[in-house]
């Protein structure tokens, strides 16, 4: 049979379990797709894309449903695993200036419980139901919940207070990367731990995290700073990923 992509390894033979778990809501689109909801125990009848029609999606079957749905939003492990996001009730939030805007909002240098944060404030459309909005920045709190790594910039909270709904996330005092590479000339081993350590944040995203994540928007201005160095990446609703100056990447 067909062996899901990434699948683990035990004893030299492919983990082909067919049962997985639903780590968030999907509402069918079409008739041919399945609805999930998050815990569910969803049975896949085929990896191939030949059977669902796209590369991405699977074919499953929930309680007598069957359909096809997108397989980032399933998973081996059980939708437990990883800590839930810490809600921050947002009279606790500091917001101070704002030291971004980008596709998600406007973003602030803040604080939280005496903590020197970023806090990522979702742009609300008008035209948008604030209940959409809020279950966008929900899900993507709890996506960002599951990352761990030492190059991915951390969610300490989430504030789903409407109309206050943002990310509380940890802030990288060294600002933008491109500011840091700026009128500068900077060593060649120097660049070298950065690119590998950017490097290694995206290869745990794309292949290391529980749900993979592919990064649509790289560039030095578009990446954050700790001190001497720290860099962000954006996912969707915009994530960081972070160069430590103090964790090298490169032997000397």
């Amino acid at each position: 049979g067909e062996t899901p992509p990434g699948a683990a390894r035990s004893g030299g033979a492919a983990y082909t379990n067919p049962v997985w778990t639903a780590l968030f809501d999907y509402e069918a689109a079409s008739s041919d797709e399945l609805s999930l909801r998050q815990g569910d125990r969803v049975e896949v009848l085929s990896w191939d894309a030949t059977v669902s029609g796209d590369e991405g999606w699977w074919a499953g079957r929930v309680r007598s449903q069957v359909g096809i749905f997108p397989s980032s939003y399933v998973s081996l492990q059980p939708v437990g695993y990883g800590e839930a996001p810490v809600h921050a009730d947002f009279r606790e939030l500091r917001l101070e200036e704002v030291i971004g805007v980008g596709g998600f909002g406007k973003v602030y240098r803040g604080s939280w419980k005496g903590e020197l944060v970023a806090v990522k404030a979702a742009r609300q459309d008008p035209d948008e139901d604030i209940s959409a909005t809020a279950e966008s920045v929900r899900q993507e709190a709890r996506l960002f919940a599951m990352l761990r790594h030492p190059n991915i910039i951390t969610l300490k909270a989430v504030c789903l207070q409407e109309p206050n709904l943002c990310l509380v996330m940890e802030y990288a005092a060294g600002g933008p990367l491109s500011r840091a590479l700026a009128g500068r000339r900077i060593p060649p081993h120097v660049l070298v731990d950065w690119a590998v350590q950017i490097a290694r944040g995206m290869q745990y995203l794309h292949c290391g995290a529980i749900v993979p994540v592919i990064h649509r928007d790289l560039k030095s201005n578009n990446s954050e700073c700790h001190s001497a160095v720290t860099l962000s990446h954006g996912i969707p609703l915009a994530p960081l990923v972070s160069l430590k100056p103090d964790l090298p990447a490169v032997a000397e």
